[in-house]
């Protein structure tokens, strides 16, 4: 009889509900399945929440988000091994981005790294395009584009509010 992975541990008898289904991983992404979980989503808090290896050297202050960054760098490198799209690629590398700026802020960027997750939003998208990469380009750009106005928002807001104050006080 094959063995089998149940609710409640090593029985004689296993009965077809008692066995626990994990997420079937394909062998070429499964090392970047095992980093998402450790960075992301390794340990369970009371009440459910998955928190990961990233928010806890996020915590190092000034050089850990610049190690969790990096770390998160495999992933995409193994994206580029696999030769998903560009488009995804550079979503892939925003992620990583938004998560190794918004946790340089003290304390308040590293609670952001523990709900943010790059990893695992990294390793869905790659995981994605290993079967349905057509239509996932197409998200893609659309969140490259939203991330871009965002951006441009973010920079522009500031400049015309300080062109404003500079003409009100002359």
């Amino acid at each position: 009889m094959p063995q089998a992975i149940t609710k409640y541990g090593a029985q004689n008898v296993v009965k077809p509900h008692d066995v626990l289904t994990g997420e079937v991983i394909d062998p070429r992404i499964a090392d970047v399945e095992a980093l998402a979980r450790w960075l992301d989503y390794a340990f369970v808090l009371p009440g459910g929440f998955r928190f990961g290896l990233a928010g806890i050297i996020g915590l190092a202050p000034g050089i850990g988000d610049v190690i969790d960054a990096l770390i998160s760098l495999f992933i995409v490198h193994r994206a580029i091994q696999l030769r998903i799209p560009r488009v995804s690629i550079a979503r892939m590398v925003v992620n990583v981005g938004i998560e190794g700026f918004a946790g340089s802020v003290p304390f308040i960027g590293d609670l952001f790294d523990i709900a943010f997750k790059a990893n695992r939003r990294n390793y869905q998208i790659l995981k994605n395009h290993m079967t349905a990469s057509r239509r996932q380009s197409h998200l893609d750009w659309l969140f490259l584009v939203g991330t871009f106005l965002v951006v441009a928002a973010a920079v522009a807001l500031p400049l015309f509010v300080l062109a404003a104050l500079i003409r009100h006080f002359r």
